[in-house]
């Protein structure tokens, strides 16, 4: 990427500043004289970020004063979990309205979604009635004990076993018929009891969802469209072919929690992304703008992040932009000229499940790798054959979104992350070419070697790699046995270590008629146990000190 950052690209201001603002804008809106008027000024998504911004503990002002439309908004982002809603969530909205005067309560309550209301009623208090006034109710043994008549001493009303969702409750009952009167609190409570359950969520989800499609959300099953399987070569092909644009940018407001997703990105690993570099080529950069803020807040919703989760909406933006880079430097094949028509004519989400196609084929090729079972000797350690940095590796690749590390959390950003990621599956599968077809070895024999030595660094520090380096000191030295270990009394010096890791010597375990590319995979492994026995054994001691080195295998001499 050029020295433009994000930031810059699309004019955000710094996390710091932006972070400053809620408070502030807040107590600007209630110092004016028709505070109403100026909450509800606000767009709906202004409302709701700037309640969550300044936190629902000190942000009670503004419901006293919004909308009921505002209101609903922040209902509808808050309180569902997939397709069901969430009494917990409910609650403290329930709070808050409970905590406004009689004129607001009644507005909201008049102008909210009725089915909301009445499923939590429904959920939580149960109604007894008898025929006649002077007749005793029956109400059942297994009922709570949390009764009370309603203030028409027409129903008893079974409350919650737990106490503060109970006195919730029975607050929300009295208000309804102080604000209401008997006769309409009387029609609510009937109506909600005469309800379905299941048909009161349904419709209530059934219109939610309608609401929040304009806001740029999207229901869960919808989003994972983002991460559909698709044909790479073939959808490549598409990609580098398109000549005529047909983005589709709808409608999205940019609030603050999105916008600083965006300027997060200068200090995330998408800094210096392919992608950066191509929109610094470009000039009116607002479409792709809308469809990163559309794309991050997809990636969210399908990761289960709740609108007002700001950390949780700058991993997503990371992610978009990561995966958008990588699809497009990978479509592109990083021809920057055909990489800016992408830009121009492709949508980038096309570009994302790509990026993501790309990733998820890797991370099938790892699992495949460890589904083998040739990979551990200990038990509960899957991997434990492979030396700590390429076992970071492949953990990383089995990540149910893969990424280039399993001890860093960054994403896959660039296709040499990728070529790197591919070279590392490759090594797993040329050890065990070499313990397979060169040594006619299983990992059982590698266990059975390291279980019935007293090896001085433990079975738990057993690699393919050094039980390779092993074998072949030992077979350079025409040792008796080469499938064995290395007595502590008399180790090898590192010079006859490092003259026994040849190519040559590696290349003399195959046949002569193996393909090219396996004797270039083979190189490879050569020069990574050359690598190994460098980092392991400094070449200032010639003798090893057999508990720090851990490049070769020692085993315990006899008392």
């Amino acid at each position: 990427m050029s020295e433009r950052g994000f930031g810059e690209l699309f004019h955000c201001d710094d996390r710091a500043t932006m972070a400053k603002k809620p408070r502030d804008r807040m107590e600007a809106l209630l110092s004016v004289p028709d505070t109403a008027s100026a909450v509800q000024a606000l767009s709906d998504m202004e409302f709701y970020e700037l309640y969550h911004a300044v936190g629902p503990g000190d942000a009670g002002a503004l419901v006293e004063y919004g909308s009921a439309e505002q209101v609903q908004t922040c209902l509808d982002l808050d309180i569902w979990r997939g397709d069901q809603m969430s009494d917990a969530a409910l609650m403290p909205w329930v709070e808050q309205l409970l905590s406004v005067p009689d004129d607001q309560f009644r507005e909201l309550w008049n102008h909210l979604d009725p089915e909301v209301m009445a499923l939590y009623l429904h959920r939580n208090i149960h109604l007894y009635v008898s025929e006649d006034r002077n007749d005793e109710v029956e109400i059942p043994d297994e009922a709570s004990k949390n009764v009370a008549q309603t203030p028409d001493f027409l129903y008893w009303v079974a409350y919650p076993e737990d106490d503060d969702k109970a006195e919730q409750l029975r607050q929300l009952v009295d208000r309804l018929y102080a604000v209401f009167g008997v006769e309409k609190a009387w029609s609510i409570l009937e109506g909600m009891h005469w309800e379905m359950s299941t048909d009161l969520e349904e419709n209530a989800y059934h219109f939610r969802t309608e609401r929040i499609r304009e806001l740029g959300f999207m229901p869960r099953d919808e989003a994972a469209s983002l991460f559909a399987t698709l044909d790479v070569a073939r959808e490549v092909e598409s990609i580098r072919g398109a000549t005529q644009a047909d983005l589709y940018v709808g409608h999205l407001d940019s609030s603050m929690k999105l916008e600083m997703a965006l300027a997060s990105l200068d200090e995330s690993a998408a800094a210096g992304c392919y992608l950066g570099r191509i929109l610094s080529r470009i000039g009116d950069l607002e479409t792709v703008k809308v469809q990163l803020l559309a794309l991050a807040q997809q990636i969210a919703v399908f990761d289960g992040y709740q609108p007002h989760e700001r950390e949780g909406f700058d991993d997503s933006m990371v992610l978009a932009v990561s995966y958008s880079s990588l699809g497009l430097e990978y479509a592109s094949r990083h021809d920057d000229e055909v990489a800016e028509r992408i830009v121009r004519h492709v949508p980038l989400r096309r570009l994302v499940t790509l990026g993501w196609n790309i990733t998820r084929d890797l991370h099938h090729k790892a699992k495949l790798l460890v589904c083998r079972g040739h990979l551990s000797i200990i038990e509960d350690q899957p991997l434990s054959l492979l030396t700590p940095e390429l076992r970071d590796r492949i953990e990383g690749l089995l990540c149910a979104r893969p990424r280039p590390q399993s001890s860093v959390l960054s994403p896959f950003v660039s296709v040499r992350d990728i070529q790197t990621s591919a070279a590392a599956i490759a090594d797993v599968a040329t050890r065990e070419l070499f313990f397979g077809e060169a040594l006619h070895k299983t990992k059982d024999d590698i266990a059975r070697l390291a279980y019935t030595h007293e090896l001085v660094l433990g079975v738990e520090n057993v690699y393919f790699d050094n039980v390779a380096i092993t074998f072949l000191a030992r077979r350079a030295m025409k040792c008796a046995e080469p499938w064995s270990v290395f007595d502590v009394q008399a180790p090898p010096s590192r010079g006859e270590v490092w003259s026994a890791l040849s190519d040559e010597n590696i290349r003399s375990l195959f046949r002569s008629n193996m393909p090219e590319s396996t004797y270039a995979a083979l190189d490879r492994f050569g020069r990574q146990l050359r690598d190994y026995l460098e980092t392991q054994w400094p070449a200032s001691a010639e003798t090893p000190d057999p508990r720090l080195v851990g490049a070769i295998l020692f085993a315990e001499s006899e008392p």
